[in-house]
């Protein structure tokens, strides 16, 4: 409720509901008087309106719990991606909020954000073991939590993020797991001999280095045979409550064309007759809501872990232990690098955000490379 009142003193006093103190759970009401009625409607105006926006706070007593979850729902969820969202609500109301919940935002200095990455290093597993997290692990939280507090500053909650001034933990770098050329080959002869679909998908994700996600959302639209492309335009996830869903991949860099050769086009040409034979036998019950490359006989879309699944099936065969579908991806990448293409395209064909990146990932090809160019570059004065 709403109001304004004259004084004993011929003041205007103006008196609006805000709704509940996220601090206290208590009803908040804000008061403040004023000389004259108009200047006392402009104040209460402006009041119901930060109330409809959401804007019911008071700064001063804002906890960290408070304003990372009011971060996940009017920041996180609208804007990233859902598979990304998960693992920031996971992170925050896992860890961060029971650790750090309890203090005021304004009160958050670096030195409690690294007693939270020395207490989790020591004691932070979840999963009944005793133990801390790994360096890996409380990266992200850092960079959650970073986040975070880069949009508190923004919100002009705080004056400064207090993250920057925590060195976020440095992980070893993962052993990147990679086949050479010997053992592509008899993954796909041992692939094509225990299902064609299997065979299908490692084939194209060795040649383009394309993304789980990115060969499950393929559509055919995405498909140019004639001039050799292919467009990565979606992303296939699955999103609780909502199943398989094809979703815009969540950086810019990672919308691309790539182009094909005639090998992997005779690939589409297989899969596209295949899939015609059972439109043909299905009619209407094939499913044509996506148009997917990679489906079901009916046209349903795959699911991402039983595509891990059947390539695991595979690979254990032969007895390639430890690697995954996204092996294929690096195993892309290297044998380009080693063939000598130049990493900028490497960069573009990946949908990196940049060459450096695509550089720091790979740089266990650069020291051969390094010999190479040396050798070379003594034949040219040598010539």
């Amino acid at each position: 409720m709403s109001y304004i009142r004259k004084t004993s003193s011929d003041n205007y006093e103006a008196f609006v509901e805000m709704g509940k103190d996220p601090a206290t759970g208590k009803r908040k009401r804000e008061t403040k008087t004023f000389r004259t009625k108009k200047d006392a409607k402009v104040w209460m105006a402006k009041k119901i309106q930060e109330k409809e926006l959401g804007i019911t706070f008071d700064p001063g007593n804002y906890t960290i719990k408070d304003y990372l979850l009011k971060w996940l729902q009017d920041y996180c969820e609208p804007n990233l991606s859902p598979t990304t969202y998960r693992g920031y609500e996971t992170i925050v109301k896992s860890h961060l909020i029971p650790t750090l919940g309890a203090l005021k935002l304004k009160e958050l200095k670096p030195m409690h954000i690294q007693s939270y990455q020395s207490h989790k290093l020591r004691t932070g597993r979840q999963d009944g073991n005793k133990g801390g997290l790994s360096k890996k692990t409380l990266l992200q939280h850092h960079r959650v939590l970073s986040k975070a507090l880069k949009q508190a500053v923004q919100w002009q909650l705080i004056p400064i993020n207090p993250a920057n001034a925590i060195s976020a933990p440095r992980p070893n770098s993962p052993e990147i797991k990679v086949l050479n050329k010997q053992e592509v080959n008899l993954l796909l002869k041992e692939a094509f001999k225990i299902n064609k679909w299997t065979y299908n998908l490692i084939f194209i994700l060795v040649y383009t280095g394309m993304r789980r996600g990115e060969i499950l959302g393929l559509r055919w639209k995405d498909v140019d045979l004639k001039n050799k492309t292919i467009q990565v335009r979606k992303n296939l996830i699955r999103k609780t409550g909502k199943g398989l869903i094809l979703k815009k991949p969540k950086t810019k860099s990672s919308i691309r064309p790539i182009k094909i050769s005639n090998r992997v086009i005779q690939i589409f040409k297989t899969i596209k007759k295949e899939q015609t034979e059972n439109r043909l036998l299905l009619g209407p019950d094939y499913n044509t809501e996506h148009n997917l490359v990679f489906c079901k006989e009916n046209g349903v879309p795959y699911s991402p872990s039983t595509a891990n699944n059947r390539f695991k099936k595979v690979a254990d065969t032969i007895g390639l232990e430890g690697f995954g579908l996204h092996s294929l991806r690096h195993t892309h990448a290297t044998l380009l690098l080693k063939a000598e293409v130049h990493p900028k395209i490497v960069q573009e064909r990946l949908g990196h955000s940049s060459i450096n990146l695509t550089l720091d990932t790979y740089s266990h090809v650069i020291p051969s490379m390094q010999k190479e160019s040396v050798d070379k570059f003594d034949d040219i004065m040598n010539g």
